[in-house]
């Protein structure tokens, strides 16, 4: 899980992008990423047990299970595909223009 965490968050506009910006203004850009890896590990110590303890993988499972009803699992579903879709899309498009 975390190996598909880390290559799914890596992508063209990190080797384009943050290398150009890095070269631009220094180093410093590179903060937000080493802040972002800190706390996605607080977020897995916070979330990871809620999830194993309801028997869970996913977040639009585990609100299945918290409050019923298949339609906020959908809703949930698609509106987090289309906003992964749109910001990586921009963030991808960026670096290339």
């Amino acid at each position: 899980i975390g190996a598909s965490l880390f290559a799914s968050n890596i992508g063209s506009g990190h080797f384009v992008g943050l290398a150009g910006t890095g070269a631009a203004s220094g180093i410093a850009m590179g903060g937000s990423e080493w802040n972002a890896l800190v706390l996605v590990v607080v977020l897995g110590w916070v979330f990871v047990p809620i999830y194993i303890k309801a028997g869970v993988v996913t977040m639009p499972e585990y609100l299945r299970k918290r409050f019923g009803g298949k339609r906020i699992q959908i809703y949930l579903s698609l509106l987090s595909l289309l906003l992964y879709i749109f910001t990586k899309i921009s963030v991808s498009a960026l670096p290339g223009a």
